[in-house]
């Protein structure tokens, strides 16, 4: 049985929307029989990180949370993965990182300690929200715009589809979104440079062609 393992820390206002808008992916791996490894809240942290990967051995990895170029963190800014540290932990795996920046550094690193293929954004990550949606993310339009997208890099995975095909998924999906607001006049059309922003700097690294198995 394939695995996905994901990283859920929940602290402020940015890992409360990544949070949330987790729980879609991790629904739709559950449908297609994934066993799920949730460090979810306080679990987000270096120690259980460690363990999983070492005992657990995940076909995919899903880290949601702040980051750098070259480290990412869990619960309450605890850096859980970084480049001359444990990043050959991540050998074997297929790994998407909604954290800043960290295609810049860690994502090639990863790669040369044996990740099979590394998915990140080689700048920040941005997103806007509704301040009006903040007790309920899941429903917050002006955060769907982005994290729609984001999300389907990780169901493009489950469903079989190559780290190649699941990139410009999501591309595409962050220009059509674009795309919308200018048809629609949309009082958000603020956003699109952040949209686009997004789009250009996602990136992979390893093998494009590598699809997680069942």
């Amino acid at each position: 049985m394939a695995s996905l393992l994901i990283t859920r820390p929940l602290y402020e206002g940015t890992t409360h929307y990544l949070f949330f808008w987790s729980e879609d992916v991790i629904i739709f791996a559950k449908s297609k029989s994934y066993k799920i490894l949730d460090l979810k809240t306080k679990k987000a942290n270096r120690k259980n990180l460690e363990s999983y990967l070492k005992s657990k051995q995940p076909n995919l990895v899903l880290f949601n949370g702040h980051g750098a170029s070259d480290l990412i963190t869990g619960q309450d800014d605890e850096v859980i993965i970084k480049v001359g540290e444990n990043e050959a932990l991540l050998k074997g795996t297929v790994v998407y990182a909604l954290s800043c920046k960290t295609g810049k550094v860690l994502g090639p690193k990863s790669i040369e300690k044996g990740t099979i293929a590394y998915i990140g954004y080689k700048e920040d990550f941005n997103f806007w929200t509704n301040s009006s949606y903040t007790s309920r993310p899941n429903n917050d339009p002006r955060a769907k715009l982005f994290l729609e997208p984001s999300n389907q890099i990780a169901l493009s995975l489950l469903k079989g589809h190559s780290v190649k095909e699941a990139c410009n998924k999501a591309r595409n999906a962050f220009r059509e979104n674009a795309r919308k607001l200018i048809a629609t006049n949309s009082s958000d059309q603020f956003v699109m440079p952040d949209l686009i922003w997004n789009m250009v700097h996602l990136a992979h690294f390893g093998d494009g062609d590598a699809v997680i198995g069942q």
